[in-house]
């Protein structure tokens, strides 16, 4: 019996699309379809951020949000 990759269980956990997930991850889209199909298994490096994506999603959208600028006027100088 062929197993559910971790990808697909963690993606529909989350409610998105492949897209939406990849993006959201920074993941290529191709190799999470590549995962959730069975035609190639993730490497060490994405099995352990799809583990950390799987226990903390909001962390790690958090921690690839681009900064933002933020403008305080108060420490411009004059």
């Amino acid at each position: 019996m062929k197993r559910t990759p971790q990808a697909r269980i963690i993606r529909r956990a989350l409610g998105l699309s492949q897209e939406e997930f990849a993006a959201r991850f920074h993941l290529p889209l191709g190799a999470l379809r590549d995962w959730e199909q069975g035609r190639k298994d993730p490497d060490a490096g994405a099995r352990a951020f799809l583990c950390v994506i799987g226990h903390n999603p909001a962390a790690v959208t958090e921690a690839l949000r681009p900064p933002t600028s933020r403008r305080d006027d108060t420490d411009d100088p004059p």
